[in-house]
């Protein structure tokens, strides 16, 4: 099996894994009482009554989801493309479409019953559409950008998750589940993603191989100075 086939597969793997926590986060924590009343623990942690005290919103939610969906989805089309990382921006395009749907699909089909007595019954959230269109466009751009530039966008892309979810919490529009589910979900979307634009590496030499130049000047008009061989090492 060579070195594509596997990256292909553990890509695969981590799609499935991070799929499953998404559906466990859901059951475990929504679905059942004492989940809901762990989910409610660490929200109360937050203080969720920022915005009823002060009116204000914090500057991670500022941007309105259809905005930060649409501004990251075009940065991710127009760096594709001046790169001419035709199936990378295909990749991105695709990631971003299809998780946005799914989280809106199990938005509106999932219940958030009222199993915990002094918990507030509310309509269900999971999974946070404002954690799921941020991490889902931080891993947009990874599929497009070089090297060099995911080394960049990881670190500062993952920071503003987690600023997405903490905001979310304090403002007291979601639960730290439906956070977790939006992660999970995107997170899911990119390892499927990125599973599909793995490349061919170029073969490599066998370790047992030394290359060694001639060098030695030329014997005749038109006749090359230089004679490469390939000798075992």
């Amino acid at each position: 099996m060579n070195n594509r086939v596997l990256s292909i597969a553990w890509r695969l793997v981590a799609a499935v894994v991070l799929a499953v926590a998404a559906g466990l986060t859901y059951v475990l924590l929504v679905r059942t009482e004492s989940g809901q009343e762990v989910d409610q623990r660490i929200l109360e942690t937050f203080d969720p009554s920022f915005t009823r005290a002060s009116g204000e919103v914090p500057l991670p939610l500022e941007v309105p989801v259809p905005v930060l969906f649409t501004l990251a989805l075009v940065l991710a089309v127009v760096i594709g493309l001046l790169r001419r990382a035709y199936r990378r921006t295909a990749a991105a395009v695709g990631l971003m479409v299809v998780v946005a749907g799914v989280a809106q699909l199990l938005k509106t089909a999932l219940e958030r019953p009222n199993l915990a007595e002094r918990i507030h019954s509310t309509s269900n959230s999971f999974p946070s559409g404002h954690v799921t269109v941020a991490a889902m466009s931080v891993f947009a751009l990874l599929l497009v950008l070089p090297r060099v530039g995911r080394f960049v966008v990881a670190p500062l892309g993952l920071a503003w998750i987690v600023a997405v979810g903490v905001s979310t919490l304090t403002v007291g529009w979601h639960r730290p589940s439906d956070c977790l589910g939006g992660f999970f979900l995107a997170a899911a979307g990119y390892a499927l993603a990125s599973a599909c634009v793995v490349e061919r590496r170029a073969p490599r030499l066998p370790a047992d191989v030394t290359t060694v130049v001639l060098a030695a000047p030329p014997t005749a008009p038109g006749q090359p100075g230089r004679q490469r061989f390939s000798v075992p090492g």
